[in-house]
């Protein structure tokens, strides 16, 4: 009798950390979520984007901020000077109107890289919720197992427990 009552209390120990480990990774999961959200938000990423990521995600994000306005910036500069150069921008002869059709260019260039880098970030962090996901069923099966394991185990202890309780009459 004495084992079934310690190997439920095991078992409740058991799947206690089990359920700690799930709701942390569902925690983990809704960061990485929210993180992709915001990757398919707003065309440029700003900290005011980034701002509400958890604290495991912000150096992640503010790197990525960094790197692609960088990044997508020498994309379309590039990308102005050969049009420049093949003569896709006219000549207009007022420097005013000139500034503003390539400043055009140059934030429709920067934008469709901008894209094209979050696109492949987003892709990233997909594959990170598919790996957690996973991890959360694993978790969620040796739940289920456990626990059909403890009520067998509780069953068991009040069998015992009937069968060695001290019987007074007849």
């Amino acid at each position: 009798m004495l084992m079934a009552f310690w190997e439920t209390q095991r078992l409740t120990r058991e799947i206690n950390a089990l359920e700690k480990q799930a709701m942390l990774k569902q925690i983990e999961l809704s960061h990485y979520q929210k993180y992709a959200s915001v990757l398919g938000g707003s065309s440029i990423m700003t900290l005011g984007n980034i701002a509400g990521l958890s604290a495991e995600l912000l150096p992640r994000a503010s790197m990525f901020a960094q790197y692609s306005d960088q990044v997508s910036s020498m994309s379309a500069m590039q990308n102005l000077q050969a049009m420049k150069f093949m003569g896709r921008v006219p000549y207009t002869g007022n420097p005013m109107v000139q500034y503003q059709m390539e400043m055009s260019a140059f934030r429709s260039f920067k934008e469709q890289s901008m894209k094209a880098l979050k696109q492949q970030e987003a892709q990233v962090m997909n594959e990170k919720e598919k790996e957690i996901q996973l991890e959360l069923n694993d978790i969620e099966q040796r739940l289920k197992m456990k626990r059909a394991r403890l009520q067998s185990c509780k069953d068991l202890a009040s069998r015992e427990a009937e069968q060695d309780a001290p019987r007074f009459g007849y």
